[in-house]
């Protein structure tokens, strides 16, 4: 190996270790209390070697949180390029991928949404870090979208539908990140056991359009219900039965001579 090789492999080297050790310094202590001097303390390196590949603390931030998505987005394709025999499992192995990834990486995963900000842009759901967007969760919108027409999901509006899914199995990979302690069961069994309830609850709503409110009873004014009409139909009986009634003279039914 040359020298020229020599150094190149020495900077990948330094590169990782320096993505590494900052990922876990964020994580840790909060991106906005990490300052790059720190960061080179602990490789033990001066910070002018950290400015030779990083621009500043924000370049160093956008790097990271690329080669996560990378990481996703790479295990999502291997997943499409075998072409399951369905959409629907199709999506369960993108979400157990999901899972799997950000559980392995759960440093990383914290700064996804620690350092990001989702919104939508033109209809289009982005994860927004710095100056750069993702859409990696339009590979779970087009799962669904394909799982709808295939009749195996609610015709309901595909992003209502992603919220439902991703916020129960963010939940799931929360709750097992930050209580690690807990005995949670088998990570196959419990995501086997939340995409089977979310099958289930989801087929239950199939042809079912998004609930509607309810109309207010006939005769419902100024915000009264049944209740409130029944208890002043009851006031109104108790005074009856209490006010003095004037005597109604008897008619006469004898026949006339």
């Amino acid at each position: 190996m040359g020298i020229r090789e020599r150094k190149e492999r020495h900077r990948r080297n330094l590169r990782r270790m320096i993505l590494e050790v900052a990922e876990d310094l964020f994580a840790r202590e909060g991106y906005e209390n990490v300052s790059m001097r720190k960061i080179a303390a602990r490789i033990e390196y001066s910070p002018t070697t950290i400015y030779r590949l990083f621009r500043d603390k924000a370049d160093l931030m956008e790097q990271l949180i690329a080669e996560g998505y990378r990481g996703v987005r790479e295990r999502y394709e291997a997943i499409l390029a075998e072409r399951p025999a369905s959409p629907l499992e199709t999506l369960n192995l993108i979400i157990r991928e999901y899972v799997a990834y950000a559980l392995a990486h759960p440093n990383h995963y914290r700064l996804w949404f620690e350092t990001s900000r989702l919104r939508l842009s033109g209809g289009r759901l982005e994860m927004r870090h710095g100056s750069t967007s993702y859409r990696v969760y339009h590979t779970w919108l087009d799962r669904i979208e394909e799982c709808k027409a295939a009749g195996l999901l609610p015709p309901r509006d595909a992003l209502e539908l992603f919220q439902l899914i991703w916020a129960a199995v963010h939940g799931m990979i929360s709750l097992r990140i930050h209580h690690p302690g807990f005995p949670w069961p088998p990570l196959h069994r419990h995501v086997d056991a939340l995409l089977a309830l979310l099958e289930r609850g989801l087929a239950g709503s199939r042809g079912r359009g998004a609930p509607r409110a309810r109309s207010r009873p006939a005769g419902a004014r100024d915000g009264r219900d049944g209740a409130g009409r029944a208890a002043k139909s009851g006031t109104d009986n108790q005074r009856r039965a209490h006010s003095p009634r004037t005597a109604r003279p008897r008619r006469r039914t004898g026949r006339r001579q």
